[in-house]
């Protein structure tokens, strides 16, 4: 009890000044933190043959995700997916993960799951929390997230066609033929389409290209951003959310992570890549790779850069639709700036 008691407080901090928490109704249909801190607790016991010790986070954003320490001193995340997840997908995930660990790549190890909770499917892999968060402005940080990618990609080369594997989001688009299903739904593309029309038309260009072309295919791990690293005398000391894995063409697998590497809530910095970031991102991992990208290439990675610029600044664009005044780093002020150009092939 008194472990549900504390974890209801840490989930209480974190959605109790939300006027709908919209994961935790599709995940555990309810908003109260004391039920919640229930079902995880329960699944715990019932699944991992020992109860909570303490609750030492609370996320939510596409799923949520908590960390625990359990009664035998064993620390874990149970990360719980939204009832759309697939199982399939998220076994296939976990087979990755696997390998890479086997191979010394910085991931978590899995632990259980997929399994049903609530409405939402769980899975449990170690904690790994020590190392730092960093500013990925820093070259030196780039080139080692650049080299980490170029490794998984290479390190996956047997794994492309594995079972239940996804294919990237610029591979759904449900709303006007040209964008997924943002992925939360604080952001309502259709409701906010109004203003937001010279957006669609540079995305268009840039699906225009990604849609006819050919190679071979790569996973990649989608959402390649600082805010998932931690770093450790000066190396990667872990990458999270490998729910993010899909599989792509390795141009636009790369141009994705180029346009992405900067991004994180946990320092006060820039969010978006300078020109000159994107570039020697590509070039750094053009090394790692051993090989250079062809011109049809670069101007894959250049479309990639153009559509995660795009759908960014659709993001903005539901967030604030009035809003005509954008920052220049933002990404509706590089678009604004550069159009299709921000990466020229």
């Amino acid at each position: 009890m008194l472990a549900i008691e504390q974890g209801a407080q840490v989930i209480e901090r974190l959605i109790g000044a939300w006027e709908t928490p919209f994961v935790e109704l599709a995940i555990f249909e309810s908003g109260n933190a004391y039920h919640i801190a229930s079902l995880l607790v329960s699944y715990c016991e019932e699944h991992l043959g020992v109860s909570v010790a303490e609750f030492l986070f609370y996320e939510s954003s596409q799923g949520a995700v908590v960390g625990l320490r359990l009664v035998d001193e064993r620390r874990v995340v149970l990360k719980v997916h939204q009832p759309g997840q697939s199982f399939e997908f998220l076994r296939a995930v976990q087979e990755v993960q696997r390998y890479l660990v086997t191979n010394g790549y910085p991931c978590p190890c899995p632990i259980a799951g997929p399994e049903r909770l609530a409405q939402g499917i769980v899975v449990v892999e170690e904690l790994i929390d020590d190392g730092v968060y960093v500013d990925a402005h820093d070259p030196a940080i780039r080139r080692l997230m650049a080299e980490t990618l170029a490794q998984q990609v290479q390190l996956t080369r047997g794994l492309v066609h594995l079972p239940g594997m996804r294919t990237s989001m610029w591979r759904f688009p449900e709303i006007d033929g040209l964008w997924p299903q943002p992925h939360s739904k604080l952001f309502d593309f259709v409701a906010t389409s109004h203003g937001a029309e010279w957006i669609d038309r540079v995305a268009r260009e840039a699906r225009s290209i990604l849609d006819v072309c050919s190679g071979e295919l790569a996973l990649g791990h989608t959402d390649w951003a600082v805010k998932h690293f931690r770093f450790k005398r000066g190396q990667v000391r872990v990458i999270y959310d490998w729910d993010s894995l899909a599989r792509d063409y390795e141009p636009i697998l790369v141009g994705d992570g180029a346009r992405g590497f900067t991004m994180t809530w946990h320092l006060p910095t820039r969010l978006t890549p300078t020109r000159e970031e994107i570039h020697a991102f590509v070039e750094e991992y053009q090394v790692a790779r051993g090989r250079a990208f062809t011109r049809t290439e670069r101007t894959l990675i250049s479309a990639s850069v153009t559509m995660g610029l795009a759908y960014s600044a659709r993001i903005e664009h539901s967030l604030a639709p009035e809003e005509t005044d954008w920052p220049e780093e933002s990404c509706r002020g590089i678009l604004a700036c550069y159009g299709a150009g921000y990466f020229e092939a």
